[in-house]
């Protein structure tokens, strides 16, 4: 099967996550930091240590301790279908296709409308890996590569460059200008150097490629990414 790639904004969306066991939590994990409108868990057991501690510090999580119901989909816009039961979690998927709702299966993804591959995340940078199904044992392999290649120095870069463009947009230049400026930048060695701390060859670099209207926010980028103890 060819699935069609797709990065999805949940903030205003109500999410559904049927089961609370280790997939359902890491599954709350993963949807929280995109900031939906609600992340609805339903599971006849109680909640588990992890569970119940999200669900002191997050206002837009709830909790019914109680079977699945085809009601609970009424104004769900994403579900999670990730129950021990391949009875409840076909269920779950049958009453999504019904209503048109977008609904992941965990234990039978093609019978499900979505599934989620697999992830590296470095602030806002997202690298996902997905061989359709096919194998998601290579899947995982690469992902560990990408997680190798791809360490923590691409959050501050990823937020570096953010910072950049929108201060260099807007100077209203051209908009071939500031693809030249993006492009140097995308490719030059920062990532290596935030990664070595090396700062003074940061600020060499930015200052050869950013014009002269930025140069006074060069030192306050570098201290975002170099900070001082």
């Amino acid at each position: 099967m060819r699935y069609y790639p797709l990065l999805l904004d949940l903030t205003g969306m109500r999410c559904l996550v049927v089961g609370a066991g280790e997939v359902g939590l890491r599954k709350v994990h993963g949807l929280l930091p995109c900031s939906p409108a609600l992340v609805a868990v339903v599971d006849p057991a109680p909640p588990g240590p992890g569970l119940a501690a999200l669900l002191a510090s997050h206002g837009n999580l709830t909790y019914e301790r109680r079977p699945f119901a085809d009601t609970d989909l009424e104004g769900a816009q994403l579900v999670f279908a990730c129950t021990s039961s391949r009875e409840v979690n076909a269920r779950v998927g049958q009453a999504c296709r019904r209503r048109g709702v977008l609904c992941n299966m965990t234990d039978d993804p093609d019978a499900g409308s979505f599934v989620l591959p697999a992830s590296v995340t470095r602030g806002d940078l997202t690298i996902t890996v997905s061989t359709g199904g096919a194998s998601p044992a290579l899947a995982r392999v690469i992902r560990q590569d990408i997680e190798q290649r791809y360490g923590a120095e691409y959050e501050a870069l990823t937020r570096l460059l953010a910072g950049i463009r929108s201060a260099l947009l807007a100077l209203g230049h051209g908009s071939g200008e500031n693809r030249e400026v993006f492009r140097a930048l995308a490719a030059s060695p920062l990532a290596e150097l935030i990664k070595t701390n090396d700062r003074a060859a940061c600020l060499e670099l930015l200052q050869s490629v950013l014009p002269a209207p930025l140069h006074p926010r060069i030192g306050e980028w570098c201290d975002d990414c170099f900070p001082t103890v």
